[in-house]
C-alpha cells in the first residue's frame, strides 16, 4: 500500500511511533498499522514482517538506493520480483523490528510466480543473467555515437539531421543501457548499474524520478486504475475504460503521434517540478532516499546547461533552437511510441475496484495480462528487449539480451497456468 502523505516526503524520525529501532532480532511482537510503517522512511514491509530499512540498506548486495525507495513501504512484491525466490526470514531476523498489526492484511508473496521462476531457470544464463560480453561492445556503440554526435554539432554547427538521429540516440540509451541499469540487470555489481543509470540524467530525464515511477509505481501495479503512473493520461487521452470520456478523444488517433513527441517537454521541463517537490505523480519518493536529493538537482541543471544553454551561447539562433528541440522531440516519439503500445492493446487488462483484474489477482496474472510482446529478435537488439515486456515484467533484474530465447519457456509456462499471454509477430521476427 503506497503512502499517500502529500507532496514531500517526511523527514526521518524515529523518536515517535510502534516501536524503537535499533533493538533487531527481538522486535517480532511489536505492532505497526501501515500507517506507522508510511510516518517511518526507516522502515518495510515485507510479508507480514517490519523491518529496519536503514540498517540493512548498506548490507543490501544490490545497492542501497534500491533499499531506500522503498523506506516506508510494502517491499514484499519488489523483493520476490527482483530476487526470484522466497524472502530469507530466518537471515533477516536480525533487522526485524515487529510484525504488521491485527487486522492489517500482509502482502503474500505469489507462490505460483515462484514455481514459474523454477521452470524458467534453465532458460536463464548462469550467474543470474547479466549483460553478455557482447552487450558491452553495443553500449559501447551507443554511448560513443550520442556523444560523438552532440561534440560535432557543437564545433561545426546543428544540423536537422544530426538533431534527428542524436534523439534516436538518445532513446536506445535509454532503452538499452539506462533501463537495465536502474533494474539492477547489467551486472551484480550494483556500482556499475547506478554509474550506468545515472545515463538517465545524460539524456535529460532523472534517475530517481525514473525509479520511483518504474520500480516503485509501474512494475508493482501495472496498469492498476487507480495506482499506475503510466495509465494517466490527465484528460489529454482516454486509455482505459474507466477514464472520462471526453470530446476530444474522438479525434485522439490523430494527436496521438504529435503528443507522444511532445511529451519530452515534459520530460525536461515540468519534470523538474517533480524532482524538486520529491515526488511522481503526486507519490512522494521516500525520505530514505533523500541523499540523491541535491546531486539529482545538480545533475538536471548540468543537462540544461549542456544541451540547451551551450548550444545557444555558442551559435544564438532560432535555427539552433529549432534543431534541440527536433533532438527532444525525436527521442521522446521514439520512446513514447514503444512504451505506449506495451501496455495499450485490445484485450489487455487493467487492475484495480474498477478494472478488469481485482488487485487480489496472482502476481504473474498482473503483469502477464497487462503486457504484450511485438515483433522478435531485431527488435529486442535495437530496443533493450523492452518488445518483451512480459518477460521484462516478470523478470525485470533478467538482462535484455536473454528475453528472446526465455520467451518460449515463459510463454509455455505461463499459458499452462491458465493466462494469457499476448504476442504480436512483425515482419522479421
Amino acid at each position: 500500500q503506497l503512502s499517500r502523505q502529500g507532496a514531500m516526503a517526511p523527514r526521518l524520525d524515529t523518536s515517535a511511533g510502534a516501536g524503537e529501532v535499533g533493538d533487531h532480532g527481538s522486535g517480532e511482537g511489536k505492532a505497526f498499522s501501515r500507517k506507522d510503517v508510511e510516518r517511518r522512511p526507516d522502515l518495510t514491509i515485507v510479508g507480514d514482517s517490519v523491518y529496519d530499512a536503514k540498517a540493512f540498506r548498506s548490507e543490501h548486495p544490490g545497492g542501497a538506493h534500491f533499499v531506500n525507495l522503498f523506506g516506508g513501504r510494502d517491499a514484499t512484491e519488489a523483493f520476490m520480483e527482483y530476487h526470484r525466490r522466497a524472502w530469507p526470514k530466518g537471515k533477516m531476523q536480525r533487522f526485524q523490528v515487529g510484525s504488521l498489526a491485527a487486522g492489517e492484511e500482509p502482502t503474500v508473496a505469489d507462490e505460483g510466480y515462484l514455481r514459474l521462476c523454477k521452470e524458467v531457470a534453465g532458460a536463464i544464463p548462469p550467474g543470474g543473467g547479466f549483460a553478455p560480453p557482447s552487450y558491452w561492445l553495443k553500449a559501447g556503440f551507443v554511448i560513443g555515437g550520442a556523444v560523438a554526435v552532440e561534440a560535432y554539432m557543437l564545433l561545426r554547427g546543428k544540423t536537422l539531421f544530426l538533431s534527428l538521429l542524436l534523439g534516436v540516440f538518445f532513446a536506445w540509451i535509454g532503452l538499452n543501457i539506462q533501463h537495465d541499469a536502474n533494474h539492477g540487470a547489467l551486472s551484480r555489481d550494483p556500482r556499475i548499474n547506478f554509474w550506468l543509470g545515472l545515463f538517465q540524467d545524460w539524456i535529460g530525464g532523472n534517475m530517481m524520478l525514473w525509479l520511483q515511477e518504474h520500480v516503485v509505481m509501474h512494475h508493482l501495479h501495472t496498469n492498476d486504475v487507480a495506482r499506475d503512473p503510466d495509465q494517466k493520461a490527465h484528460g489529454a487521452l482516454r486509455l482505459k475504460p474507466t477514464d472520462a470520456w471526453l470530446p476530444w478523444h474522438a479525434l485522439q488517433q490523430l494527436y496521438l503521434f504529435p503528443g507522444e513527441a511532445m511529451y519530452g517537454f515534459k520530460l525536461l521541463f515540468l519534470d523538474a517540478l517533480e524532482l524538486l517537490m520529491w515526488r511522481w505523480e503526486g507519490e512522494p519518493i521516500s525520505d530514505l532516499a533523500r541523499g540523491m536529493y541535491l546531486p539529482s538537482l545538480a545533475l538536471k541543471a548540468l543537462f540544461w546547461a549542456r544541451f540547451v544553454a551551450l548550444p545557444l551561447y555558442l551559435e544564438p539562433s532560432l535555427w539552433t533552437a529549432a534543431c534541440v528541440c527536433a533532438t527532444i522531440m525525436a527521442g521522446a516519439f521514439y520512446l513514447a511510441f514503444f512504451f505506449f503500445i506495451s501496455h495499450n492493446f485490445e484485450g489487455v487488462a487493467s487492475v484495480g475496484p474498477e478494472g478488469s483484474l481485482p488487485r487480489s489477482a496472482t502476481f504473474v496474472q498482473r503483469q502477464v495480462e497487462t503486457s504484450s510482446n511485438v515483433g522478435g529478435s531485431l527488435l529486442a537488439f535495437l530496443n533493450g528487449g523492452l518488445n518483451y515486456q512480459i518477460e521484462h515484467h516478470l523478470f525485470p533484474r533478467v538482462h535484455h539480451a536473454h528475453y528472446h530465447s526465455m520467451a518460449p519457456a515463459v510463454r509455455t509456462a505461463v499459458e499452462r497456468m491458465g493466462y494469457k499471454y499476448t504476442h504480436f509477430p512483425v515482419r522479421g521476427r
